[in-house]
């Protein structure tokens, strides 16, 4: 008959490594079991099997600490003068506050204030050495000029030209001389050149009635005497004759002398050219030689 001994019936730490029977069999279905003493191999296979259900040992990356106190801790490396910080136990966007405005944030993220960037944090916060949103140094009309009010370039302003008197005339393609607006009082002396008359430079309509007096033209009448000597057929004049008046009086004797374009025939009759003569002056031409001592005077504008 088996005796049994149940776990209940042995006693605390009465049994140890020299009561064990390493070698014995137990079979516990049927009661006995059997326990035998390792090898070598099985030891290894059973402690590489557990190396293996141990973790590696940690070590910290960039920005990682990992402490040796017990247990080990891992923590965030915070740097000098970190623009990162914890609160209430979690990493955090540090944020300066600035006067004015500062960069801030919310649940979309982070962002600038509006109004927050001052002229302070400008590296170039002026205009002309007026610093941003300060008005402009006034700018008054000075004369022929007006302009609504002083200008400093907070509010629109329209510049206009002041008209003294009616000889200049505005429109919306500019400044004009006004019809007959150019009257004696604005002329100078010597101020209308012969050539200039209806040449495009001073035209009629820009003129007003008796508006041009003899002290405002540059031009005179001229007589010339010439001096034949019977062999001379062309003659100098003292001036040069303007185009404009290039229909003269030549009188002989007393007598005038009908002019032609050209080819002159015998004494009554003679050509003007208009530069043909010494210097670029004017010369009268005859037909035929003149006598000497004959008296020739010529009339003409110059």
């Amino acid at each position: 008959m088996a005796i049994q001994i149940r776990g209940n019936q042995v006693l605390n730490n009465t049994i140890g490594p020299a009561q064990i029977d390493e070698t014995a069999t137990y079979d516990f279905s049927s009661g006995v079991v059997s326990v035998a003493t390792p090898s070598a191999g099985a030891h290894a296979a059973t402690k590489a099997y557990v190396d293996s259900k141990v973790p590696d040992e940690f070590s910290g990356g960039d920005g990682i600490v990992i402490t040796d106190a017990d247990p080990d801790v891992i923590a965030v490396d915070l740097a000098t003068n970190p623009g990162m910080q914890f609160s209430a136990n979690k990493l955090d966007l540090k944020i300066k506050s600035e006067s004015g405005g500062s960069i801030t944030k919310d649940a979309d993220g982070i962002y600038i204030a509006n109004g927050a960037i001052g002229n302070a944090k400008l590296a170039s916060s002026t205009i002309s050495g007026k610093a941003l949103g300060a008005n402009l140094d006034a700018l008054a009309a000075g004369q022929g000029l007006a302009i609504g009010s002083p200008y400093n370039g907070s509010a629109g302003q329209t510049l206009d030209v002041n008209l003294d008197g009616a000889t200049l005339a505005k429109g919306a393609s500019g400044l004009k001389v006004a019809d007959t607006g150019i009257g004696a009082g604005q002329l100078a002396t010597n101020a209308v050149v012969e050539d200039k008359i209806n040449n495009g430079a001073v035209s009629n309509t820009k003129l007003a009635d008796a508006s041009v007096s003899a002290a405002k033209v540059s031009f005179a009448t001229k007589v010339d005497a010439l001096s034949p000597n019977g062999s001379l057929t062309a003659f100098d004049l003292t001036s040069t004759v303007p185009s404009q008046f290039a229909q003269i009086m030549l009188f002989r004797n007393g007598m005038a002398i009908e002019q032609v374009a050209s080819s002159p025939s015998g004494l009554d009759q003679f050509s003007l050219s208009l530069t043909g003569g010494t210097g670029g002056k004017s010369a009268v031409t005859f037909g035929a030689a003149i006598p000497s001592g004959e008296s020739l005077r010529v009339f003409y504008i110059a």
